[in-house]
Formats: structure tokens, C-alpha cells, sequence
């Protein structure tokens, strides 16, 4: 395909996936209202697009995915779902080239997928590398172009959830020993970060990019939270040794999420893995004109989220 060194706007937008991030890239895309936007998903039973968003169901088997794209015919497909699926990402890519889809940004938005060590520790992060490289070996025979974002741990979904070791409920954390400095973004960033992606994409394209909105800690994050909930928290703190073999275990025992959690937790407090590096050295927030966000709103956002999500007015995404 190759690029012509002109710079195209890109007006038609596939999003695939339902999740909160497929949320915060849709809505933040429609706050352009000049783009046409679609968002393909299994089942949209319980999905409530933003506005000016088109959702579409597809059993995602080549033939019906390829003529879906051909009616919509997309400048990009954004991909959210099932990143350490392998099969799943190539079958997107090779249906996007195929119904003459010129752009792609795999499901990467978390850690560095790139990274050896890392790799290692949480065997998804391998598969999204293969998609990486996957992607490189078509951009080279001029097939499709790419973009992987890597955002670091999604912060407010992950304190809501529970996956970084604090409880909302309780006023408890599990963490580390609390110093170590991880890379983190929230949901909302993620949906910026992508729009500049989308609108410097001659800049970017056929780059793996380094854009977390903020850099923390577990110490931090802590103080936030109390702050924000004036609530004493109790914290217990734990080696990265403990949090693997304790992982290990679960996923041993039958638990694979359980453990998975876990492992994906002693990422954020091990430094000899390097994880937040690149994050510093080769962070590409200035190159898509991007400001840094505030630890406090992303916390925010997170407890806002537990207290009134599902009710009236909430404003929850």
C-alpha cells in the first residue's frame, strides 16, 4: 500500500469490541462530530453507544467480517478485545487487508507488550507481541499500516475493580512495598491518546508508542485514595517474590484469573523487570501533542465510579 506522504483525515472509524475502553475511544471520536464512527461487537444486548456511534453484531467469521467492512468501508480499525488471542487479531488484520482496510491499531493499551522480561511473567503480553510483530511483517510488504499504544495499567478500572490490590469497600490495600514507580493511565486518557494517534497518524504510523498519562505509585495512589474517600486506609505490604509464588499457586490449583491478578499486579512493583522504562525515556505524549493527566482525577474517577455506577445522573462511562 505505502503511503502517499500526504496527510489524510481519517474520517471513517471502526472500533472493535465492547469494554471500557472501547467506551472511552468512541465517545471521546464522537466529540468530533465530523467523523463516521461504527463499533462491531458480538452482542450489543447490554452496550449503550455513545452518540453518533453505528453498533454492529458480527459472529466474527472471516466471510461476515469482510463483507461488514466492505459495507463500511473504514479509513481504520481499532481493535479492544481479545489481545492475548492471537488467532483472534490475525483473523482482524488479514480480514482488514483483505476488504481493503489500509489502517489497524491492535488491542494493546496496558503494559509494554514488548518487553522480554515482562513477557515472561504474564504470557498474554507474549501473544500481543506476536501481533506486534505480525503487523511489522505486513507493513513491509506495504500491506496495511499499524499503530500499538501501549498506556500502562488502566488505573481507574483497575482500583475499581480490585486487580491492583485495593479495596474500595474495605479501605484496604495490598500492594507492594509502595515506592516502586509504575506507568498508568485512565480510561479517559486511553480514548485521547487514540484520537491523537487518529490525527497525527502520518507522524506515527508503523510505531510502537509509549503514552501513559501519568507515572505513579503505590504510595501515592494510597494517599489519593484517602484523600479523596476521608477514610483511614489499612495497607499490607508484600514482596514481588510472594505476589508470583503466590500467583503460580493459584493458576496451579485451577484459578487462572485469580492468579493472573496477582501477576499482573507484581508487575507494577518490580523494577528489575524495567516495565515503566520506556514509559520515560521514549514517552511519546509530546509527539501527539498530549498533556499529562492528574493522579487525583484518575483516582477520582475510580471511586466515583464504585459509588454511583448504575444509579441516576451518575455520569459513569
Amino acid at each position: 500500500m505505502g503511503s502517499t506522504g500526504e496527510t489524510r483525515r481519517l474520517n471513517s472509524i471502526v472500533v472493535i469490541g465492547t469494554n471500557p475502553i472501547a467506551t472511552s475511544i468512541t465517545t471521546t471520536l464522537s466529540e468530533a462530530n465530523t467523523l463516521k464512527i461504527n463499533q462491531i461487537v458480538h452482542r450489543r444486548s447490554s452496550l449503550t453507544p455513545a452518540n453518533q456511534v453505528s453498533v454492529h453484531e458480527s459472529n466474527f467469521t472471516p466471510p461476515s467480517l469482510h463483507q461488514l467492512l466492505l459495507t463500511l468501508q473504514p479509513d481504520i480499525i481499532i481493535s479492544t478485545s481479545n489481545g492475548g488471542d492471537f488467532a483472534f487479531q490475525r483473523l482482524l488484520i488479514d480480514t482488514a487487508i483483505s476488504a481493503g482496510v489500509q489502517r489497524f491499531v491492535p488491542a494493546e493499551f496496558g503494559q509494554d507488550s514488548l518487553n522480554e522480561r515482562l513477557q515472561e511473567r504474564l504470557p498474554p503480553s507474549r501473544v500481543r507481541a506476536r501481533v506486534v510483530e505480525y503487523l511489522r511483517e505486513c507493513a513491509r510488504l506495504g500491506s496495511i499500516e499499524w499503530v500499538g499504544v501501549a498506556t500502562g495499567v488502566a488505573l481507574d478500572e483497575g482500583i475499581g475493580g480490585g486487580k491492583l490490590g485495593f479495596d474500595l469497600k474495605w479501605h484496604s490495600a495490598t500492594i507492594g512495598l509502595g515506592p516502586e514507580l509504575f506507568a498508568a493511565s485512565s480510561t479517559a486518557f486511553i480514548g485521547r491518546a487514540v484520537g491523537a494517534v487518529l490525527e497525527r497518524w502520518e507522524e506515527v504510523r508503523n510505531q510502537y508508542l509509549y503514552c501513559a498519562g501519568l507515572r505513579t505509585t503505590a504510595d501515592e495512589v494510597l494517599a489519593s485514595l484517602v484523600r479523596i474517600t476521608g477514610r483511614k486506609w489499612e495497607a499490607g505490604r508484600t514482596e514481588v517474590e510472594d505476589m508470583v509464588r503466590e500467583g503460580e499457586s493459584r493458576i496451579a490449583r485451577g484459578f487462572p484469573d485469580a492468579g493472573m491478578f496477582l501477576m499482573e499486579r507484581s508487575v507494577l512493583y518490580d523494577g528489575a523487570l524495567g516495565a515503566v522504562r520506556p514509559f520515560i525515556e521514549e514517552d511519546a505524549k509530546g509527539l501527539l501533542g498530549l498533556d499529562g493527566e492528574e493522579l487525583e482525577g484518575a483516582v477520582g474517577a475510580a471511586v466515583h465510579r464504585y459509588k454511583h455506577y448504575g444509579k441516576e445522573d451518575c455520569g459513569c462511562s
